[in-house]
């Protein structure tokens, strides 16, 4: 080993390590280090996790491999409301616009099985001269009012970033109407 107070490395399944030879009480310190190493590690590790996430909400593959129908008909399924889908929307959109419109139907669909109390729910793509309007209804109480909730005020803040408007159409006691008015090129 060698003189008093030397330290030697000896390996502890974590990688090399630090350990106390010469008796002088070190380790505990070595320990700590580790345990740090270790907290540190799994936290890069969330982290990763974390941005994954962060990443697929941004663009998910869905929309990315099948295109804004096909992805708003696989949301559709995943909700405890029927949804019916019709329409296509065109298949040029702009990745950036093709990505605030899912969410921003993702969120409308969030709302109908949240709050809305709607037995069915319906997506129509409509395409005219120079603008895509998609319509989210649903036969539920109404009472949906952007000014009382983050939600709708978050549908509206991500289509202004694509030029889009949002028109909310909601009663008390239904049925609630959400249009969504996307300026696209003509074809």
């Amino acid at each position: 080993a060698g003189a008093a107070g030397d330290r030697g490395v000896a390996g502890t399944g974590r990688g090399a390590a630090t350990v106390d030879v010469a008796g002088s009480g070190e380790t505990d310190g070595v320990d700590k280090a580790l345990r740090l190493i270790d907290e540190a590690r799994a936290a890069a590790t969330g982290a990763l996790d974390d941005l994954r996430a962060v990443m697929h909400s941004i663009h998910p593959a869905v929309l990315a491999d099948r295109g804004l129908g096909a992805a708003v008909r696989a949301l559709a399924l995943d909700l405890a409301t029927p949804v019916t889908v019709t329409g296509e929307p065109p298949a040029d959109l702009a990745p950036a616009v093709e990505t605030a419109v899912y969410f921003a139907i993702a969120e409308s669909l969030a709302n109908v099985a949240k709050h809305s109390g709607a037995a069915a729910a319906t997506v129509r793509f409509e395409r005219s001269r120079g603008s895509l309007r998609i319509e989210v209804t649903d036969d539920g109480t109404g009472g949906a009012d952007p000014a009382r909730g983050t939600g709708l005020r978050g549908i509206g803040d991500r289509l202004d970033a694509i030029d889009a408007r949002l028109r909310v159409d909601s009663p008390v006691g239904g049925p609630t109407r959400i249009s969504i008015t996307v300026p696209v090129e003509p074809s």
